[in-house]
């Protein structure tokens, strides 16, 4: 606990900091969380991490990413087409590039199954691209929001609905979980925990609203009652995707049979530990938004 305390104090102003400043310091931090991010799951999947795993259908269906070269590794491209994706990042929205790279970051991947048959396989490729999207791809949703024209003041919904729940859900739980929500998959979340942690996330929010509007005086089109009830529907819809990124990241480490998937946050895991639920909300607050604020 004491480890955990510690890595907030120093983590959270950092945080702050650099989402607040925006622009290069929050795409080079998330270039740097997103390579962090993918070498935890390509390790995990490997089964680097668990020497040991007992899950039968784990090794059965989960291929490791083979080596090649001796020294490099197909996911060796993952990397590239992160650097790639977050050089051309700024751009994303109004020009084609995505759809190039994607484009390119397949083509790619299908030409070494060709070059180097019988030692890459189309499932060391597919966990490459995979890896990329929910890693990479999910976590520069943050940078799209904080970007966006009222950004500056909506980016912080993804860590309120985010962490939010996840307190909420954890202390709601503590005092009145009754009924297990997953026993197979996270057997200490109960339902009660989970409908608290929305709850209260979409309470957070809410207070949220009120103090960019009363506070911040948040200067747009949109009137008092918008910004607060937008808020608030961020908060929660974040909070229930944010809950499914917390079981999803759950679902990888029970299968490759791992209690963490790396240890950078002391006391906290890795980044897809601590960002698991952060990866699903900052999408999900980006199209909510867009939709909300169209525009």
């Amino acid at each position: 606990m004491t480890r955990r305390i510690v890595t907030s104090a120093v983590g959270l102003p950092l945080i702050v900091a650099v989402v607040y400043f925006g622009g290069i310091y929050l795409r080079l931090t998330l270039l740097v969380l997103s390579c962090v991010g993918l070498a935890e799951f390509y390790q995990a999947m490997t089964g680097e991490l668990a020497p040991a795993v007992k899950n039968k259908r784990a090794l059965k269906d989960s291929l490791p990413i083979r080596w090649f070269f001796g020294r490099f590794s197909i996911h060796d491209i993952g990397y590239a087409f992160t650097v790639l994706y977050y050089f051309l990042l700024p751009d994303i929205a109004s020009a084609p590039y995505f759809f190039v790279m994607i484009t390119m970051f397949i083509i790619t991947l299908l030409v070494f199954i060709v070059l180097f048959y019988e030692k890459i396989h189309i499932i060391d490729c597919a966990l490459t691209l995979f890896g990329f999207f929910y890693v990479a791809f999910l976590l520069s949703f943050i940078y799209l929001v904080r970007m966006h024209l009222l950004g500056i003041f909506f980016v912080w919904l993804i860590f309120i609905s985010a962490f939010g729940c996840d307190t909420s859900a954890y202390f709601t739980g503590r005092m009145l979980g009754r009924h297990k929500l997953t026993p197979k998959l996270s057997p200490n979340k109960t339902v009660e925990g989970a409908v608290g942690g929305v709850i209260g996330a979409g309470l957070l929010a809410l207070l949220y609203g009120f103090f960019i509007v009363k506070v911040l005086r948040i200067a747009s089109n949109l009137t008092s009652a918008n910004i607060i009830l937008y808020s608030a529907a961020v908060g929660l819809v974040g909070a229930v995707f944010a809950s499914f990124g917390d079981l999803a990241a759950s679902s990888i480490k029970r299968l490759k049979n791992i209690k963490d998937f790396g240890a950078l946050f002391p006391g906290h895991g890795g980044v897809l530990d601590r960002f698991d639920s952060v990866i699903f909300a900052a999408p999900m607050v980006y199209m909510v938004m867009i939709l909300l604020l169209k525009r």
